[in-house]
């Protein structure tokens, strides 16, 4: 068997593998939109869609735009870290082209995908930089909505203490900061070249280590550019809470009564949830997990028999995605009207 053959068979192989994860997404995903649908009262949906405050809603959507200003920014001073420099309009286009993506195409972080690919036309020299890039551009931000998550329990220990369904979520929320911390902490300080005798034998045998090693390196810049970390953080505190305050905005237009410290608890089970590659674009798992968290926040009440009740819940979660859509399609325009006339940024280095 020739090279070509062995490199079609394993890309036959691949592209197998991914058309079987499709459709098992896709067949997932429409199996709990059903399942919704057929528990869902259409009627009483209808009725409290009639009810929405407009007014509400707009600031909703106005607030989520800042949020993408804030994430640009978040990320354009990521990529300086990595030594990557690129006009704060350009890394904007591409968040907005990355969220365009990521609602329409190829699920919760397709976009992150997409917005590697244009990276490594602006700079093909750095690849492991690129990615990495937004690997943390992900990572910080879920690493920052946990820590908001958590602040905001002890404003919510009244229902820690009086409902035991709470409980199991905030066992999860501090397992999984302790694992992006205890991560973050070795990836920063364990010394792998120094390895004992038979951590270093089981390292050395990681196929493809040395692409582990180069994120490791990208990884430990921050520590050399501190400020510029830290500015990324403050921009990441600032999106999160401009999401929240939008959350709060859509609760007040749907008359869902709920505190706004119980919003960063819900939202980042949420976002959690949709982030993994289980449905399409977090369809039917992004309205699951809110009724669950909002049944279990006791903001709604279900009727276990005919799931009345959680029709809040199923609305507020239609118009979250709506409002992100709206930023979304906006990015479409962008990537259809994007100079796709790449400057290669670190030619000759």
């Amino acid at each position: 068997m020739t090279i070509e053959q062995v490199n079609l068979s394993e890309k036959e192989k691949k592209r197998i593998k991914w058309s079987w994860g499709l459709i098992i997404r896709l067949s997932l995903t429409i199996s709990i939109l059903i399942y919704l649908g057929y528990r869902l009262n259409w009627t009483e949906l209808g009725k409290q869609f009639g009810q929405v405050d407009l007014a509400w809603l707009t600031a909703a959507c106005l607030l989520v735009g800042i949020t993408f200003i804030f994430g640009s920014i978040r990320w354009w001073l990521l990529l300086k870290v990595q030594d990557i420099y690129l006009p704060l309009k350009t890394v904007t286009a591409l968040t907005l082209i990355g969220q365009f993506f990521n609602s329409f195409f190829l699920g919760a972080t397709g976009g992150d995908v997409i917005k590697t690919l244009y990276l490594l036309k602006y700079a093909p020299f750095k690849k492991t930089q690129a990615a990495l890039s937004v690997i943390m551009d992900r990572v910080m931000g879920l690493f920052i909505l946990l820590s908001i998550a958590l602040i905001a329990l002890p404003w919510n220990f009244h229902l820690l203490a009086r409902r035991a369904e709470i409980k199991p979520i905030a066992v999860a929320l501090f397992i999984t900061f302790g694992v992006l911390l205890g991560g973050a902490i070795s990836l920063a300080f364990i010394p792998f070249k120094r390895l004992s005798i038979f951590p270093h034998r089981l390292w050395q045998m990681i196929p493809r280590r040395d692409i582990i090693e180069s994120l490791v390196a990208g990884f430990r810049q921050h520590g050399y550019s501190l400020r510029l970390t830290l500015e990324a953080i403050a921009y990441s505190f600032a999106c999160w809470l401009f999401v929240f305050v939008a959350g709060y905005c859509i609760a007040r237009a749907t008359h869902i009564n709920m505190t706004f410290m119980q919003i960063p608890i819900i939202f980042s089970i949420v976002i959690c949830v949709i982030s993994l590659p289980i449905s399409i674009g977090g369809h039917g798992i992004r309205e699951g997990a809110f009724i669950i968290m909002f049944a279990a926040f006791g903001v709604i009440t279900i009727d276990k028999q005919t799931g009345g009740g959680q029709e809040q819940a199923i609305l507020f979660s239609i118009l979250f995605f709506a409002i992100y859509s709206v930023w979304s399609l906006l990015g479409g325009l962008v990537y259809l009207t994007f100079q796709h006339n790449f400057v290669k940024i670190d030619e000759g280095k």
